[in-house]
């Protein structure tokens, strides 16, 4: 079962506030308050549908993945939309056209996902395609686009590198992959299988790679040129920028890669940051000197070291939310409690 998500804002004086719609639209604002969404979305002044991401959360989550590309006049596929928060996004952002796609929760009736896609849509009156299509069925009518967004989906894919290898079909230019991760700590890229309901007890969860591995896989389907990013949220889960060139990347962004936040995975200070490993060319390398004081390598080591440190603290955290939220740790509330009565009291 989804997550409870309040949705109680009142259509009271809708007629009058907004003429240009009819009372179906009210009525079907009202019906759908009370399913699940995943965006929060205002799709009318005042009138705001919230979901499981609130408003802040998608709002440093687009920063990491919309804001840092120019999407002017660029063809855009969203997979997985849901809600459609990144569809209607991109749009904003300047895209020429946006397709938006998604299957399971479109058609299932605890979500009613096209419902509430089509009434976004309808209410911010944004101009996007859509098309329901699952994954493993492309290209079907699609078309291939100048950017693709494939966010939250690759783990919920019982066979994610099938999909992978027809989701870069249809890319052009630029693959932006956003999703869980696993196995931070081994030294080889990997992914970790969850059976049943594992993971977050949602059994449609089914795989967590790591680092290495996507990197790996997005430069397997074709993508030369990779930027990476913790998600600003949830700092387990990784944000990626696939680009099929150097020069395609140089066209797009609006950020340089500073190896601290924002991580270059082909020069050796973004590999050594996030995972430890040195660019292809450098891989069957022999030791070498140290940088010398002062140098770009010294500020580039300096840098990596930076990173790492911020990616065992993010783990950490990552770590203590989890333990914060588990059973266990409920459970064991009242004899915490206790522990720390009687050390008081001695």
């Amino acid at each position: 079962m989804p997550p409870e998500v309040q949705n109680d804002q009142s259509t009271q004086g809708f007629s009058t506030n907004f003429p240009n719609f009819s009372a179906k639209i009210r009525d079907k604002i009202d019906e759908l308050r009370g399913f699940y969404w995943h965006h929060t979305i205002e799709i009318l002044p005042g009138i705001t549908m919230n979901g499981g991401k609130t408003a802040d959360v998608l709002e440093q989550e687009c920063g990491a993945i919309l804001d840092l590309i120019d999407l002017s006049n660029r063809t855009v596929l969203d997979i997985g939309t849901w809600n459609g928060y990144y569809a209607f996004a991109a749009k904003r952002a300047g895209a020429r056209h946006v397709m938006a796609t998604d299957s399971y929760v479109w058609r299932s009736p605890l979500f009613r996902g096209r419902e509430t896609f089509e009434l976004a849509r309808e209410c911010l009156a944004i101009d996007v395609d859509a098309e329901e299509i699952d994954p493993t069925d492309f290209p079907g009518n699609l078309e291939p686009a100048d950017v693709v967004l494939f966010l939250g989906v690759f783990y919920h894919l019982i066979d994610p590198i099938m999909v992978l290898q027809k989701v870069a079909a249809l890319t052009r230019d630029l693959l932006i992959v956003e999703t869980h991760q696993d196995l931070h700590d081994l030294p080889r890229p990997a992914m970790v299988f969850y059976p049943g309901a594992e993971l977050n007890g949602d059994d449609s969860n089914w795989w967590g790679p790591n680092p290495q591995c996507l990197l790996d896989l997005l430069e397997h389907v074709g993508f030369r040129q990779v930027f990476y990013q913790r998600h600003p949220h949830a700092p387990g889960r990784g944000i990626y920028h696939a680009f099929r060139t150097a020069d395609v990347a140089a066209g797009y962004l609006k950020k340089t890669a500073d190896n601290i936040t924002f991580f270059d995975l082909h020069t050796q200070a973004g590999r050594q940051a996030v995972f430890g490993r040195q660019p292809p060319n450098d891989e069957h390398t022999t030791a070498t000197a140290p940088p010398a004081p002062g140098t770009d390598s010294e500020l580039a080591t300096l840098q990596a070291a930076h990173a790492a440190l911020h990616r065992e603290c993010a783990e950490l955290a990552a770590h203590r939310d989890a333990l914060l939220a588990s059973t266990s740790w409920r459970l064991t509330a009242p004899m915490r409690m206790a522990v720390s009565w009687l050390r008081h009291k001695a």
